[in-house]
């Protein structure tokens, strides 16, 4: 039996639609030797059954419980056969030939470990796609909410090389479109399963990094994120993130790499941004119209920090 050369892991929880979508594309990815191996964390919309009418090849795994992204991918590549495996969002569809594109990088590339994908959002925006290893200033920007305001401006370029638009080599690649070669997978992975939803490409491709191999954005890897669908809409979002989530992991990943006193002071900084947010939110309050996602987003926002002491 000849081994695919592409393996796409798509986990998927209650997103029958976009799973389906995300199947079709693939179509016009450019890989004839494709496996396509879709993981249903427990879905209660008939995910499964949809994916077996309409793709009767793909090999199908259903969780037992809902076991959530960083497990579900770990079942789906432990199933998986191909010399390179693309994790893959199941809010995600590739452009015409993107498939090819990641293919070929690591055939003509024999250091490169990890691929990510340009990313972008429906209305053809680019999307943040990769970046540098967290700094204690990128810490603090995120979650003062300094990094988006930064982002907006006409200059912002000057500020450093922001990951949405980034191709070439990097330090990590988001999780919502990467390709492994499964050498790299063997020898790094699997996914760390002790991140709650974030922070376990980060870990992933730091290992890599750090074991020799190449981390880059591949250019003509090209993908459509419709981003936060998969979890913006779920209590405790803001702006298609949960921040709870999302700082929590953060310091956490700090903490392996770095050790525990690192982790500390990420833990302070960030507190101490995630308290400025609030402040500032509280005073532009009596200007905002939306008061009712306004006081929600407030809300997450707080209960981020709070979830940092936890960490």
């Amino acid at each position: 039996m000849t081994r695919p050369s592409l393996s796409v892991v798509i986990p998927t929880h209650d997103t029958r639609e976009l799973t389906l979508a995300c199947l079709e594309s693939l179509a016009a990815g450019g890989v004839d030797t494709l496996e396509v191996v879709v993981v249903d964390d427990a879905s209660t919309d008939g995910t499964a059954a949809a994916v077996r009418h309409v793709m009767a090849e793909a090999v199908v795994v259903s969780t037992t419980g809902n076991v959530g992204f960083t497990r579900a991918v770990n079942a789906g590549v432990e199933r998986s056969a191909g010399a390179v495996i693309l994790i893959l969002n199941s809010d995600t569809e590739v452009f015409e030939g993107a498939l090819a594109a990641a293919v070929a990088a690591f055939a003509d590339e024999p250091e490169l470990g990890i691929a990510g994908a340009e990313l972008f959002d429906p209305g053809g925006g680019a999307q943040w796609r990769a970046g540098c290893r967290p700094s204690t200033v990128w810490l603090f920007a995120l979650t003062s909410g300094l990094g988006a305001a930064l982002a907006r401006l006409p200059g912002r370029r000057l500020l450093g090389a922001a990951g949405a638009g980034r191709s070439g080599p990097v330090d990590w690649v988001t999780g919502a479109a990467m390709a492994v070669r499964r050498e790299v997978w063997e020898q790094c992975g699997p996914m760390d399963e002790g991140y709650r939803f974030y922070g376990q490409d980060l870990d992933l491709c730091v290992a890599a990094g750090a074991a020799g191999w190449t981390v880059a954005v591949v250019p003509g890897f090209r993908v459509l994120h419709h981003h936060g669908a998969t979890i913006g809409g779920r209590p405790g979002a803001v702006g298609g993130v949960n921040p709870a989530l999302l700082w929590s992991d953060l310091v956490r990943f700090v903490g392996k790499v770095d050790g525990e006193a690192a982790a500390r002071r990420a833990r302070t900084v960030m507190r101490l941004g995630g308290r400025l947010r609030l402040a500032v939110r509280w005073l532009a309050s009596p200007l905002v119209g939306a008061r009712e996602q306004w006081r929600r987003d407030s809300d997450a926002l707080r209960a981020a920090v709070d979830a940092l002491r936890a960490v």
